[in-house]
């Protein structure tokens, strides 16, 4: 499957996930900008609906970008990605961590980028890294495990 319709299957799954109105709907600014081979990127602009008390991007949307952009990742690993319009099954998470390492502010334009490091039989292994684009500090790392089986 070539990546520019992986990538517009990949949207159309994200925004039916963010209009259903759930948690989800914190991501509705997210830009994708390339998926395929079990990778996904994405970028947006820190806004004041991502942000702490603090005025720096809250925490639990850096869990919930880790958690829905690499179950997105998943779905364009080549043994899956042929799937991806008839029936897009991600797993279920056994096991979600994050680090978070700096801060973001309001205006500033970050990344996120999902990758599949593995895909068993029964398990994916994913991980997840945020940096700011214009001086590519890192701000958070997560690993994802699904079970997938």
């Amino acid at each position: 499957m070539n990546s520019n319709k992986v990538l517009e299957s990949i949207r159309k799954i994200l925004n039916f996930s963010i209009k259903r109105g759930g948690l989800d709907r914190v991501l509705e600014k997210v830009d994708l900008i390339s998926a395929g081979n079990g990778q996904l990127i994405a970028e947006m602009v820190v806004e004041k609906q991502h942000t702490n008390v603090l005025g720096t991007l809250h925490g639990g949307f850096t869990a919930t970008a880790v958690d829905v952009l690499s179950s997105m990742a998943v779905l364009t690993h080549p043994r899956v990605v042929e799937d991806i319009d008839s029936a897009p099954n991600s797993g279920v998470s056994v096991d979600i961590h994050v680090s978070y390492l700096n801060s973001a502010k309001v205006g500033d334009r970050i990344v996120i980028d999902s990758e599949t490091v593995k895909l068993g039989r029964n398990l994916a292994f994913l991980k997840v890294t945020l940096f700011r684009k214009d001086d590519n500090v890192i701000l958070a790392r997560g690993s994802h495990t699904k079970f997938v089986g």
